[in-house]
């Protein structure tokens, strides 16, 4: 089996690690499409820059990453069996063919894929790695107590799935990739974790997802509207143990590197 990958990048075309970006995903020995989805402006400059990648017009401000990335998929080529996307600062890293062709071997492969995340600096400098759940069915009891179990990079949704969900929903500025698949998570579609660093995520100044407060005031909106029950104290408990055991080594080399700081005041510190 040698499906073939979409990967979509949301850019305006003026970010100093884009190259970076599209040299991550041309480097993966995979059938991939690389799709960079940009303002009209932008478009020549870009196709003259990396004529191996499509290059097309994004939704336009209003629409953010998120349109962005709907523009993409909207598109009828290139044609694709599997998708992910990529932000214009991050980078894809080897572990994402390893995990794509580990999981395609598979005779029923799940619909949805994810891996762990590294943390990088504005240089490339590792800093750490993404606290990740590794057991989808405690993703809810996470997410009902204010813990993010995983992070978008390097996830692979298998076409089917993505058409079910019907896009992004760009009325959340910040957090339409986890509504995004916690609509797969909730709507029955199969997720299987690998134990493989699949991508990095660039803390640097003036991200977007520095701006920690609007992100936890739409995750909390998202987990209350697909998860209206509130699960038991005891199971919110036991997942919470459950995933701060598992990611152990993790906590304790953020304490080594940044001291007793949580994911989200690194990324306020990065802003």
């Amino acid at each position: 089996m040698n499906p073939r990958l979409l990967v979509v990048t949301p850019t305006l075309g003026v970010s100093r690690h884009l190259d970076a970006t599209v040299a991550s995903v041309a480097a993966q020995p995979l059938r991939i499409a690389h799709v960079l989805s940009a303002p009209a402006s932008r478009i020549v400059d870009l196709r003259q820059r990396y004529p191996n990648a499509f290059v097309i017009r994004d939704g336009g401000p209003v629409g953010g990453i998120y349109g962005a990335l709907n523009a993409a998929l909207l598109q009828d080529q290139p044609p694709w069996d599997w998708f992910t996307y990529i932000n214009d600062d991050d980078v894809l890293q080897p572990g994402f063919t390893a995990v794509a062709r580990r999981h395609f071997a598979r005779p029923n492969p799940e619909p949805v894929t994810y891996g762990r995340v590294e943390q990088i600096d504005e240089d490339g400098v590792h800093t750490g790695f993404v606290t990740t759940e590794r057991n989808p069915r405690r993703f809810g009891a996470l997410l009902q107590q204010g813990i993010s179990p995983l992070m978008q990079q390097g996830m692979l949704f298998r076409r089917d799935c993505v058409e079910r969900l019907s896009g992004f929903d760009p009325s959340y500025r910040l957090c339409a990739d986890l509504d995004f698949w916690l609509r797969a998570s909730t709507g029955g579609w199969r997720f299987r974790f690998y134990p493989a660093v699949v991508a990095s995520f660039r803390l640097r100044a003036g991200q977007l997802s520095g701006d920690t407060q609007r992100t936890l005031r739409e995750q909390r909106e998202i987990v209350s509207r697909l998860f209206s029950r509130r699960l038991p104290a005891w199971r919110l408990r036991l997942a919470r143990w459950q995933y701060r055991l598992a990611n152990l080594p993790l906590y304790l080399e953020r304490i080594r590197r940044h001291g007793l700081v949580t994911s989200y005041e690194m990324l306020e510190q990065a802003r």
